[in-house]
């Protein structure tokens, strides 16, 4: 067909020009940083700014900085979008007065340290997260002993109108403009309700009649329109309000969205001015956060050193002591290294900084602690005893902490035992002053669970159906299918439904509140507060700043991380035990030496861990790290350091474990593509593993200078907020192939990279860890007692509850006592005359015979028992002296409260008194009845007379299912049986296999177990599978259920709310690990809770105490009673049971 050509008239007007983008910046933006006030991250506020070709943006939350540094780092790893774009830092001042709002711009550096200041001043006066300012805070001095001028000095403003008091407005904007003339515009909005032109001109009159101008904004809440119904709903969840109720708090249209230049200047068309005077404004401002020049303590020791001097010196002294044979030419070469390039970077006080703490924990208070991260690497850490890996026998890389092209400060985490962090954060505050330290915030954001249930309630959806919602999904990272809902009684087709799920996905990762750093300090020379804003925390002794870690790291602001670590504890506790009862030291250094000075003495140790006897064992105790263990089956320390990075996305999405393991195993053949990456990857069989071997493979492989192989670090530690990754594809694969690797070779290298974006885990911090997994797994081959009694002293902490941890002790051996009056303190202790350990030791840990040192008992503690106060415990222990002869003898001398001593009673904590359970509940029962008279002060001064003896109640026994039921109520754990094996007649007769006997059943054979639900773990990196333990009184069985059977909403529920799960399934066995693939599932709880009320499953004989109590048997009335008591138990007993703890 023939193309039809239009041809312009003669007399048409020549074709004009086209117009120019006017120059546009949008300097009132509000981000979701001001907490349930906008739709939109920063993030999406700069880059939507930077593809509109904006001019300038500002980000101005409410009477915060907290979310500046996200659009700063946004707005710095886009520059090529729009090369001449400017990001502004400002604030939206609020005051508590009735003020109109204020925008508040710093002008240079140190009118933004007075922002800061002001802010500070706010949050302090205010309560946490509601600061509170005046009008008047602004003309206030900075600092009124010095006169070092008001807050106002150096700002910029920009009145927000109140449409709602014209005459509040003129009176602000006239002291305004008196006290910052020249330096104040008035903010004009179109706000599309029919009064735009009459309001712009009100406000264009309104600012030159005091000297000031109007400027042109959109007061901006979301990046683009879509984005107002999460306004709405955020508003509806600040507010308390249902869509319903909200009426005139809801958005009247969708118009405060980012607007692009020419969209403003058609609305400005009238007042050109305002558009222009944007311009101007951001030409006055000299200030931006990159000028933000850290200022760290010079932590000179005041003797004429420098910081230098000093870290030299104390590096020589600690490597003395840790080499006491020798400094090596070798390790002196590599001390000298470190040292020079800490010189070069000026991190010399930071080193002293962190060594001055250490000191104090482990010198001053016997605190157990070590370094780990980057820092791992170090030498001079080692020698400073802030870390104890020894990077002489690890062969780290000092280059992946600190480098001459790394332009960033260098990383170390120092762990405490998690009990006592308290102390050494104390310690900072007291010698840096609360002006010159404080932690790093966290920003709490919704998860899953909670933006369904806050949108859904804005919704206006009952609360039963919103945890039906909750139910349909796992985790907090994944969401609902809107066809699952028709379980529920729901139209999936529903709009409004369809809405709020719309919503649930933008609220998901939006901040909720500021709070808290684990532990990450940032700490300056001078005053803290100008150069963030100080804020309270729930604790009155902390401080925090508004930035959080990665903020830091973005402005390369130095922080010393003062983290907490429970294994920490409870290795101290086992240490403490060893040197008191078995006169041992044990030092954790010492240990990684071990396979070298007595390899016979650690291949026990190592060989436990082939059999995956890892519970309780530090960061391999886990489902997946005991699948992996007896295929790995690590024989040296650095087999640890792989065991501990392997089982993480990184690795698993870069498909890496599999071809590892062949080669380890021998399948496959161990080959390197070329000798400079055999140099880089021998230690793990030509496969990377770890993060700084990426690196390496960028250097040596790709051509990379050490300066882009750190900017590819960068790229995948923020893959998901910056999409740079792929970026540096081409110049990877290109790079491999124009030094000889096939392209095949060199795609599958960078797919391996792109696997470590995920979850990419550095050698050295693995190796920190490997040298706790060693000694823990020490602890446990060797003194199963003593690491017993540490993991229940430390607790909450790992993997596994109480019951486990005691249930594991007895499989290896150890006595268990329970927790007693007379016989326990508050922490569970050990005790003299323990039985044969060897006799005791179950089949499976026979290997371990001769192997175990325990002579000891272990006894619970009366901590185990359920809701008992420390205080009342503790009281117990301290008035018992040689013992307590009757509960009215403990009772009359320890003044512990009735309802404290019914808790003893219920956790059968008596027997020493010669009282069961039943006895012992009785005697309390009566005690203010019968003996009440003896505590009035009338008789209180009267001589003590001889202890009356309990005599027994003639109560009948429990049965011995319901006992045990009754002490997993009351203490989480029983050693008197274990719940199913009371059981056992019915499973039998179901033809259920127990635990023990899965281990002679034949691949693919079809079995049914059964046991208690104790851990479901759906991992991120499973593509959906869950994996399930059951336990049942002869070990556990290992569950795996497919998605597929996991999307069935009957299987799913039962899966979900089991307390006792039977499951049938096909048995795989591979190298010892016996999992059991899910076909069906039942759950088996109501059997389990007629444990509670006296039923025995053998002869369904019920032992009951109630007899008598109301009416013959067969009585209407008694019936009544019995069932409502029965029922009762039940529900205790259902909450006393272990449901199972759920990981991701």
């Amino acid at each position: 067909m023939s193309q039809v050509i239009q041809l312009r008239p003669d007399h048409a007007p020549p074709t004009q020009p086209r117009a120019a983008v006017p120059a546009y910046a949008e300097l009132i933006t509000t981000s979701n940083f001001s907490f349930l006030r906008s739709g939109s991250h920063p993030e999406e506020l700069v880059a939507s700014a930077m593809h509109m070709g904006m001019a300038a943006l500002g980000l101005c939350d409410r009477n915060s900085f907290a979310g500046v540094v996200r659009g700063y780092v946004t707005a710095r790893d886009n520059k090529e979008i729009n090369p001449d774009f400017r990001y502004l830092v400002g604030v939206r001042l609020c005051f508590s007065d009735g003020t109109p709002d204020i925008v508040a711009y710093p002008s240079d550096r140190a009118a933004y340290g007075r922002l800061c200041k002001l802010l500070t001043l706010g949050n302090k006066r205010g309560e946490k997260g509601a600061p509170e300012l005046r009008f008047d805070d602004l003309f206030a001095s900075t600092d009124p002993e010095h006169d070092q001028g008001h807050y106002a000095e150096g700002q910029l403003f920009i009145l927000t109108p109140h449409e709602g008091d014209w005459g509040l407005t003129e009176r602000t904007l006239e002291r305004l403009a008196q006290e910052a003339p020249g330096r104040v515009w008035v903010a004009g909005v179109a706000r599309f309700d029919g009064g735009d032109r009459a309001r712009l001109n009100r406000v264009d009159a309104l600012a030159r009649r005091h000297g000031a101008r109007m400027i042109a904004s959109n007061d901006v809440a979301y990046h683009e329109p879509d984005r107002h119904m999460v306004l709405d709903v955020v508003t509806c969840i600040r507010e308390h309000l249902t869509l319903e109720q909200a009426g005139l708090a809801l958005s009247v249209n969708a118009e405060r969205h980012l607007k692009s230049p020419q969209e403003m200047a058609r609305l400005f068309t009238e007042h050109p001015d305002a558009l222009a005077q944007t311009r101007a404004f951001i030409a006055r401002i000299g200030f931006s956060l990159d000028q933000l020049e850290y200022n760290y303590p010079e932590e000179t020791v005041g003797n004429g050193e420098t910081a230098q001097q000093t870290l030299e010196r104390l590096t020589w002294a600690g490597a003395a002591k840790r080499f006491p044979l020798g400094v090596s030419d070798t390790l002196k070469k590599v001390l000298w290294t470190e040292l020079c390039l800490i010189a070069y970077k000026g991190y010399a006080a930071y080193f002293l900084t962190v060594h001055d703490i250490v000191q104090f924990a482990r010198h001053e208070k016997g605190i157990l602690c070590q370094g780990r991260g980057s820092a791992a690497n170090s030498t001079v850490c080692y020698c400073l005893e802030i870390t104890e890996v020894n990077p002489d026998k690890a062969n780290l890389v000092f280059g992946r902490f600190i480098s001459t092209e790394r332009d960033e400060p260098p990383d170390i985490d120092v762990d405490f035992e998690h009990e006592r962090r308290e102390e050494v954060m104390q310690y900072i505050y007291q010698k840096y002053g609360g002006q010159r330290t404080g932690l790093t915030a966290n920003a709490i954001t919704y998860r899953s669970k909670s933006a369904i249930r806050e949108t859904a309630k804005v919704f206006g959806v009952s609360e039963d159906t919103i945890s039906a919602f909750n139910r349909l999904h796992w985790g907090w990272g994944s969401g609902v299918d809107l066809k699952s809902v028709a379980g529920l009684g729901l139209n999936p087709d529903d709009p409004a439904l369809a809405q709020m799920f719309e919503v649930v996905k933008v609220l998901r990762g939006f901040p909720r509140h500021l709070s808290q750093h684990v532990g990450g300090f940032v700490i300056t020379r001078d005053s803290l507060e100008t150069l963030v804003p100080i804020g309270k925390t729930a604790m009155d002794s902390r401080t925090i700043i508004e930035w959080n870690k990665d903020d830091i790291d973005a402005l390369k602001i130095l922080k010393v991380d003062i983290l907490a670590l429970g294994m920490l504890t409870c290795l101290r506790r086992a240490f403490d035990l060893i040197d008191t009862h078995y006169g041992h030291k044990v030092q954790l250094a010492e240990l990684q030496n071990e396979e070298f000075e007595f390899p016979e003495r650690a291949k026990p140790v190592y060989e436990m861990t082939h059999r995956a006897d890892t519970v309780g064992v530090f960061q391999i105790e886990s489902r997946a790290q005991m699948t992996m263990l007896p295929r790995l089956k690590p024989v040296v320390f650095y087999d640890l350091v792989i065991e501990v990075a392997i089982v993480r996305p990184g690795p698993i999405q870069g498909n890496m474990v599999h071809p590892y393991l062949r080669r380890r195993q021998g399948i496959d053949k161990v080959e390197y593509p070329s000798p400079e990456l055999e140099a880089v990857l021998y230690r793990t069989l030509g496969i990377p593993l770890f993060q700084e071997q990426a690196m390496q493979i960028a250097i040596v492989g790709a051509g990379f200078s050490p300066g882009k192989a750190d900017q590819l670090r960068r790229a995948m530690a923020a893959w998901q907020r910056t999409g740079k990754l792929a970026q540096f594809a081409d110049d990877f694969i290109g790079g491999m192939i124009g030094k000889g690797y096939t392209p095949e070779f060199a795609r599958q290298s960078f797919a391996q990279i792109q696997g470590f974006a995920e979850y990419g885990f550095p050698e050295s911090h693995a190796a920190s860890f490997a040298l706790l997994v060693y000694a823990s797994c020490w602890l446990k081959c060797h003194y199963p007692d003593v690491f017993a009694c540490a993991l229940l002293n430390s607790q909450p902490m790992g993997f596994y509850a109480p019951s486990q941890l005691v249930r594991d002790a007895t499989e290896h051996g150890v006595e268990t006592r329970p927790p007693d009056v007379n016989c326990s303190t508050y922490d569970s202790t050990l005790e003299d005359g323990g039985w044969d350990v060897d006799a005791h030791l179950w089949p499976r840990h026979a290997p371990m015979r001769g192997h175990i040192w325990t002579k000891k008992a272990l006894r619970l503690g009366l901590r185990q028992v359920e809701g008992l106060a420390e205080k009342d415990a503790m009281r117990i222990v301290e008035q018992r002296q040689g013992g307590y002869s009757s509960i009215r003898d403990l009772w009359l001398r320890t003044g512990v409260p009735v309802a404290s001593l019914e808790k003893l009673a219920r956790a059968d904590a008596f027997a020493s008194l010669g009282l069961n359970r039943r006895e012992a509940l009785w005697a309390v029962k009566g005690l203010v009845g019968i003996y009440g008279a003896e505590t009035l002060p009338l008789f209180a001064a009267e001589p003590a007379v001889a202890p009356a003896q309990e005599e027994p109640a003639g109560l009948p026994l429990m049965a011995p299912g319901e006992e045990v039921i009754h002490d997993y109520a009351t203490l989480s754990l029983s050693l008197k049986g274990h719940p199913v094996q009371f059981l056992r007649p019915i499973l039998q007769a179901r033809g259920t296999t127990r635990a023990e006997n899965l281990a002679h059943v034949a691949n693919d054979v079809v079995v049914e177990v059964a046991g208690l639900v104790l851990v479901r773990q759906r991992p991120g990196t499973a593509s959906g599978v869950i994996f399930a333990t059951l336990e049942d009184e002869t070990g556990v069985a290992n569950i795996v259920v497919w998605p597929k059977l996991f999307e069935d909403e009957r299987l799913r529920k039962v899966l979900l709310s089991s307390r006792m799960l039977a499951v049938r399934g096909k048995v795989q066995a591979e190298q010892g690990v016996i999992h059991v693939i899910a076909q069906d599932m039942e759950d088996l709880t109501p059997h389990l809770l007629d444990l509670s009320h006296g039923k025995d499953m053998g002869d369904a004989v019920v032992a009951r105490a109630d007899e008598g109590k109301s009416g013959p048997p067969g009585s209407q009335s008694r019936d009544r009673q019995v069932n409502r008591e029965e029922e009762m138990a039940r529900r205790r007993a259902y909450s006393a049971l272990p449901g199972g703890r759920n990981f991701h």
